[in-house]
């Protein structure tokens, strides 16, 4: 398969560090780990499909691509298409050619509206996917957080919450040293429901128990590194972190709360709780990301100091 002068071929496992070396080239503050693209490209999804290529010049990898989507449950049918090149092979004629070639794979499995995501600053992609007729939908907002410059004020939020799921009768601790044998699957099941209400066009598609278990035993997470707020039997919230093995500035890879404990300060105190452990882990930043529309995630992050990145915008397209 071509696209312009690449030569395009189905990507192999070994493929998945050259995928994240990609990244990091196009990126450099943003480095992406090749240790957990390959956990990924290893443990895909029951519930979605996905076709990844990688792009030959001359018998030397150049580009990546991909076209994936949901094994729809949804009259509506949204396919994710994407790929990039690097920094010295990167064209407009290529990148478009890129796009032109994951768009054809995802309207033969039957998409209705395309999607692909670009950041804010990156003029030659957001160009080229206006060219292709791509819109803007929404955004995604990226944060960084400085545990050296914000100690103080995190360590007297983190006291400040403690004091209040207490005096609620909240525990807050790490999974490993919850000893419930059905505590994963109330974490999914909180996590399905929690999920369902961030703000989004594509719509959520509930991921099975299977494919939970495997992201919670990815390379970044531990279990004493996700958090979780107790009420009884119940698992009312989670905020985990995760840290990169390898290469890669340590995130949140998710922070839910259940609908009835919204409104009594569990995702703040869980947020808080890790953060101070990053901080007792010797770690200076943390990053985060949230929907553009979720107003209470994003005032939780400016309270505690985060400060605004550069964002990522979902562009779409009809097929």
């Amino acid at each position: 398969m071509k696209a312009a002068d690449i030569t395009l071929r189905e990507a192999r496992i070994e493929d998945a560090a050259f995928a994240a070396d990609l990244e990091t080239a196009l990126r450099p503050d943003n480095p992406q780990d090749p240790v957990i693209y390959e956990d990924y490209w290893r443990n895909p999804d029951a519930g979605s499909k996905i076709e990844r290529f990688i792009g030959e010049l001359e018998g030397k990898r150049v580009a990546y691509a991909s076209q994936r989507h949901a094994i729809w449950k949804t009259p509506k049918h949204y396919g994710s298409v994407g790929g990039d090149l690097v920094p010295p092979h990167r064209t407009p004629e290529r990148l478009d050619a890129l796009f032109a070639s994951m768009e054809e794979r995802s309207r033969a499995d039957g998409t209705q509206t395309f999607t692909t995501w670009a950041w804010e600053d990156d003029d030659l992609r957001v160009s080229a996917l206006a060219k292709r007729g791509y819109r803007e939908e929404r955004r995604q907002r990226f944060w960084e957080l400085d545990l050296v410059a914000n100690r103080s004020k995190l360590e007297a939020m983190a006291t400040d919450s403690r004091k209040k799921m207490s005096e609620q009768r909240i525990t807050v601790l790490t999974i490993d040293r919850d000893d419930d044998p059905e505590k994963f699957r109330k974490l999914w099941r909180m996590s399905n429901e929690a999920e369902q209400d961030v703000p989004t066009t594509v719509p959520h598609v509930e991921g099975a128990f299977e494919d939970f278990m495997k992201w919670m035993r990815s390379p970044g997470l531990r279990e004493d590194r996700i958090w979780i707020a107790r009420d009884g039997d119940a698992i009312l919230g989670v905020s985990i972190l995760s840290y990169p093995p390898r290469r890669g500035v340590v995130q949140t890879d998710w922070t839910g709360v259940g609908r009835a404990a919204r409104g009594k300060g569990v995702a703040r105190a869980l947020k808080c709780e890790t953060v101070m452990q990053a901080i007792a882990l010797g770690i200076d930043k943390v990053r985060t990301d949230n929907d553009f529309r979720n107003a209470p995630i994003l005032h939780i992050n400016d309270t505690m100091g985060y400060r605004r990145l550069p964002d990522a915008i979902q562009f779409m397209r009809s097929a």
